[in-house]
């Protein structure tokens, strides 16, 4: 019985949300989980089965542990369908019923911590690359009479007569006309959702961060820079008849450092980052009843903390043609989760609280992409729409696996899960624009989504303002 139990699981995996899953799956151990309409389900029927087992043999008596309970009601339902087993204490159940049953009291929520670690780590990478984007391109040290020193007062245009009035002057002592020091503050809202698989109930997620910080031109070549942010991050997983739903929230805050050296065409970028994040999750277990016996709505509440780091180095190569700056870009980036252990509470009628042991994983990803951009004069200033589209392909982020017990279960017994393979290759692209008025303080705008991942979709929209010392 334990080595069957140490197996199979009930526990959806905590990295479910970033990856595919086959239509087909592997046989059930049980009966109970051979009801099972969905992988996850029969991942949960077996890992009931099994539990409920462990009492049995440990000789404990129905109507005193109520995990006991309730897996003896859900096996002896099972019992009832196949018509194989005692039957006593059944809850008549049909069976998709069952099957929905089953699906009620999976953990699925679990898996939203490595989805929100990724969100709040691409949110702070994001950030920081486009500030050192506009850094590159001149933002900082911004005046009316730096950017139109003779164009505007004769009537030309300032993007014709001087195509590279976006680049900062690079040489001995160019950087004396630029100011030292500057700020930033960006606001971002993002949303995103993904299918119901076989694995796992479909979900939706906003999210919203704030960012600020200061950099430091060193030089004409090199500039630095760190910056603080928050963020609130809130999944809601579906409900419909044969899902009671449930949700998973976050807030926290992250620091990071960048920096970037450039000549006139090259550029090299670095980011470094560190975010510390709490968690809030809520589990709906919903288990009717046709019978007698009382039918079970609950929701278990647990509470965890991560600690997220991050870093990535990028380098590109800009080709100037009139008001045209276009070229390619290389990027490779690295992050690390580590959630902490937790127990639910909530869930006592039906002793279904778990332990859910700690988390760690890690993501390598490179990027080889192609970047626009193209400015025009104004009457207010100087406006700058620019893209990007960029092959991603990931590393690490492997299969892992994962475990946790009932709080109730005397022998805790453990229950695995593992993640299939993550998507290796999807694409991001990037649009924005960006406004630098004459008074010298720029306003921006940037989209950015990812492209050819299995079942999810993700848009970040970020909005904010940089000014000058």
């Amino acid at each position: 019985m334990q080595a069957l139990c140490s197996n199979k699981t009930k526990l959806l995996c905590l990295g479910l949300l970033l990856t595919p899953y086959s239509t087909s799956f592997a046989s059930a151990q049980t009966n109970l989980g051979s009801l099972g309409q969905t992988q996850l389900q029969q991942d949960t029927g077996d890992a009931v089965q099994l539990t409920c087992g462990g009492f049995i043999a440990a000789g404990t008596v129905p109507g005193t542990t109520p995990l006991f309970d309730t897996c003896r009601a859900m096996v002896h339902s099972g019992n009832e369908i196949t018509g194989s087993g005692p039957t006593r204490d059944s809850l008549g159940l049909t069976p998709d019923e069952l099957a929905a049953s089953l699906q009620q009291i999976a953990t699925e929520e679990f898996a939203a911590t490595q989805s929100m670690a990724s969100e709040i780590s691409n949110n702070q990478m994001n950030t920081s690359l486009t500030r050192i984007a506009d850094l590159r391109s001149g933002s900082r040290g911004f005046s009316f009479v730096g950017l139109f020193p003779q164009q505007m007062q004769n009537g030309n245009s300032a993007v014709n007569q001087n195509p590279r009035w976006i680049q900062p002057v690079t040489g001995s002592g160019a950087g004396d006309n630029w100011a030292k020091l500057g700020g930033f503050l960006t606001a971002t809202y993002g949303t995103g959702d993904r299918d119901s698989t076989e694995r796992t109930n479909g979900f939706d997620y906003d999210s919203i961060s704030l960012t600020g910080g200061l950099d430091y031109r060193i030089n004409s070549n090199v500039i630095l820079g760190a910056a603080l942010s928050y963020h609130e991050i809130d999944s809601d997983f579906d409900t419909k008849p044969t899902v009671a739903g449930g949700d998973v929230d976050s807030d926290g805050w992250g620091g990071f450092l960048y920096g970037t050296y450039y000549t006139d065409n090259a550029y090299f970028d670095a980011t470094l980052g560190y975010g510390q994040s709490d968690y809030d999750t809520r589990r709906n277990i919903i288990i009717p009843s046709n019978t007698g016996i009382a039918p079970i709505n609950e929701t278990a509440k647990g509470s965890t903390d991560s600690n997220d780091y991050s870093a990535s180095i990028g380098a590109g190569y800009d080709i100037v043609n009139n008001a045209l700056t276009y070229g390619p870009y290389a990027r490779l980036s690295y992050l690390s989760v580590d959630v902490d252990n937790y127990s639910e509470k909530g869930a006592d009628a039906s002793g279904l609280n778990l332990n859910v042991e700690g988390q760690k994983w890690k993501s390598l990803t490179s990027v080889l992409g192609a970047q626009f951009s193209y400015s025009m004069s104004q009457n207010f200033g100087v406006l700058i729409p620019r893209g990007n589209i960029g092959w991603i392909h990931e590393y690490d982020n492997d299969k892992q696996v994962f475990t946790a017990t009932y709080v109730a279960d005397p022998r805790q017994n453990i229950l695995k899960a593992s993640t299939n393979s993550p998507d290796r290759n999807y694409f991001e692209l990037g649009l924005g624009v960006s406004a630098v008025l004459k008074s010298g303080v720029q306003i921006y705008a940037n989209y950015d989504t990812i492209l050819g991942f299995d079942d999810l979709t993700e848009h970040l929209l970020s909005v904010g303002g940089r000014w000058e010392f």
